[in-house]
């Protein structure tokens, strides 16, 4: 009994043996094909690494490393936006900070040209303005590209008074206020709105 039992479980490792060199075969797959190996490979792969060399004069990868890199070399421009994705999330927060400014700007710009309606006897006007921004994040999408999205609160106020001048020198009163969340693309090495 445990002579059958030594037996199988001798069988089992050359039977493990023998697929493992089968499949780690420098050959085998490296043209993308899921098909198992043709008997020339095995046999290629069965006789050693000096017999390789013999029957086939170009360089083929042997190690898993070796293998794992043709593999990604195949998927052109992968590696390329993996390493634009980088730069792009470390330039993110600066561009966000930048963003923060050009919203200030605009509402500064907004509140300097105010458009005044006569209403009742008062000079009224609206104009929108922008509070923090709230979230700053990059992320890669699946096929690879770089996305960022900023979101903050944007407020129309309205000021009134009993003059233009009064109306102007008015605290503002918000009458509403919209979640915004703006996307944004890197390409050509910088943040594109």
């Amino acid at each position: 009994m445990k002579i059958a039992r030594s037996a199988r479980i001798a069988l089992s490792v050359a039977a493990a043996g023998f697929l493992l060199s089968a499949f780690a075969a420098p050959g085998y797959c490296q043209d993308g094909e899921s098909n198992p190996p043709s008997a020339p490979a095995i046999q290629k792969a069965s006789l050693g690494p000096d017999s390789a060399s013999e029957t086939s004069s170009s360089a083929k990868p042997t190690t898993l490393s070796e293998k794992i890199k043709n593999i990604v070399g195949k998927i052109p421009g992968r590696l390329e936006m993996d390493r634009q994705f980088k730069i792009a999330s470390a330039l993110f927060p600066s561009f966000c900070d930048h963003w923060q400014q050009n919203l200030r700007d605009r509402e500064n710009n907004n509140r300097n040209h105010l458009s005044f309606v006569e209403k009742d006897g008062y000079a009224t006007a609206t104009y929108t303005g922008y509070g923090k921004i709230e979230e700053c994040e990059s992320h890669q999408s699946k096929t690879g590209f770089s996305i960022g999205r900023i979101t903050y609160e944007e407020f129309e106020y309205y000021i009134v008074g009993k003059t233009q001048d009064d109306a102007e020198h008015a605290v503002p009163k918000p009458v509403s206020d919209t979640h915004t969340t703006e996307l944004f693309r890197w390409d050509n090495n910088k943040w594109f709105y």
